[in-house]
Order: structure tokens, then sequence, then C-alpha cells
């Protein structure tokens, strides 16, 4: 596939999950790549910065033009003016909030995009000589091939009684590269309630759901959880609440 188209989609949030796959890859072992990345990523948070510093000035000199205004009632063009001015505020403040992922805020999906990774089997070693293969021990072959869905058919076939504690987490991540958030969600959000040792990592991808989804409250409380409690993806996740705020 085409690097600059690659890129393109990556920027506008069309990478399906092979080329995300092709993408991530391309980071690790194209020097070119990662420096082009790198040079787009910083380039596109200068133009964001600088827009939201325009639109910051343009509505503190209409506030600033509003307030000076004497409230003079007999006077229709002084009236018209106002409201003239606050329909200018207005307007801007509507079309930062169109804007609101390239401009004047956070943009959820560069966020999401930036810190999403796939998060690898490390509970169930997989023998490869292994001749009678056992249903967990299939379904992480295929979640550790990136075939989720045949995972998820493997491990929702082992018997509630017989699931080990990890098993929500996984569930939930191959939820989550199916792009299913929703279920995604349930079953991480099991995990996170849970005893498992995998607990930090369900809070840090709840995080990351919440990103995806656009929930900024939920997206603060699962990372605040998450550097209060916990060491995995801690400053990673204090970084996201500064952007966020």
């Amino acid at each position: 596939m085409d690097k600059e188209l690659l890129l393109y989609n990556y920027f506008s949030g069309q990478l399906t999950v092979e080329q995300k796959i092709l993408f991530e890859e391309l980071l690790k072992t194209d020097v070119s790549f990662k420096q082009q990345f790198d040079f787009e990523k910083d380039l596109k948070q200068v133009i964001r910065n600088t827009e939201k510093d325009v639109l910051k000035e343009k509505l503190a000199r209409f506030e600033k033009e509003i307030s000076s205004e004497a409230p003079v009632r007999t006077l229709p063009h002084t009236n018209y003016r106002k409201w003239a001015i606050a329909a200018s505020i207005a307007l801007l403040v509507g079309l930062s909030w169109l804007g609101y992922n390239n401009l004047s805020g956070p943009n959820y999906n560069d966020l999401f995009e930036e810190n999403f990774r796939a998060y690898p089997n490390t509970v169930f070693e997989i023998s490869r000589g292994e001749s009678v293969e056992t249903i967990e021990r299939s379904a992480f072959s295929q979640y550790e091939l990136g075939n989720y869905k045949d995972a998820l058919a493997g491990f929702e076939k082992i018997p509630s009684a017989d699931r080990s504690d990890y098993l929500d987490f996984y569930i939930g991540m191959s939820y989550l590269n199916l792009e299913q958030y929703s279920k995604a969600q349930d079953f991480l959000q099991k995990a996170a309630e849970s005893e498992s040792k995998l607990k930090a990592e369900a809070h840090w991808y709840l995080a990351m759901i919440s990103l995806k989804t656009k929930n900024k409250e939920q997206a603060l409380r699962w990372l605040e959880i998450l550097v209060n409690q916990f060491d995995y993806q801690k400053e990673r996740a204090q970084e996201i609440i500064e952007a966020l705020n």
C-alpha cells in the first residue's frame, strides 16, 4: 500500500485493522516512514494550537466589544450591533465544536491512535508442538494471529466454571480489536473490577474505548484511577489527562 495514503488514512482516522498492522510495522522497521510520521504529527499539532489561539483571540475581542457597549434602549442600531456581535460569537463557538477534532480541543481520534496497541497474550503459553489442542490454547493461538473473531468463538466455548480470571480481559480485547466497543467495555469493566493480574491493563483499555467514543468524563475517570493506583502506563496516562484538560 502507498505510504502517503497510509499516513493520510491514519491522520483522518480511516485505517482498517489490516492497515493498522502494516502501519505499526512500518513505524518499527522503516526509518524514513517514522520520520515522516513524526514530522506530520508535529506539524498537525502546531496547526491545531495556532488555530486554537486565533479562535480564542477572536472570542476575546468580541466579548470586549460587547462589554464596552453602553446599554442604550432607544437605538435599534445599537441593539442590532450587539445582537450581531453575539451572533458572531455563537457562530465561532459553533464552528469550534464542528472542528473540535482538528482545531480547538483534544483530538480524541489522534489520542486513541497514538496510544492504542493490541495487548499481547501474556498469560497462556502456546506450545507449537502440542498435538492435541485444548479450546483455550486454540483460542489464544487465534488471538496471537490477530484472528479475533475465531479467538472469541473459542473463548466463549469455555464453560464459566472453568474460566480463568484473565479471560474477561482477553474477551474484551478481542471485541475491542473488532471495534465492538460496547461489548469490549462490558468485559473489560469486569476485569477492572476483579482481582485479575490484568486489572491495571483493563483500566488503560477502558480509557482507550472512552477516547475512541469521545467520552471525556469516562476517559478521565479511568486514567485518574490508573495514575493513582497503578504503575502500568502511568506516565502516558498523566500526559493524556493533561491533553484532555
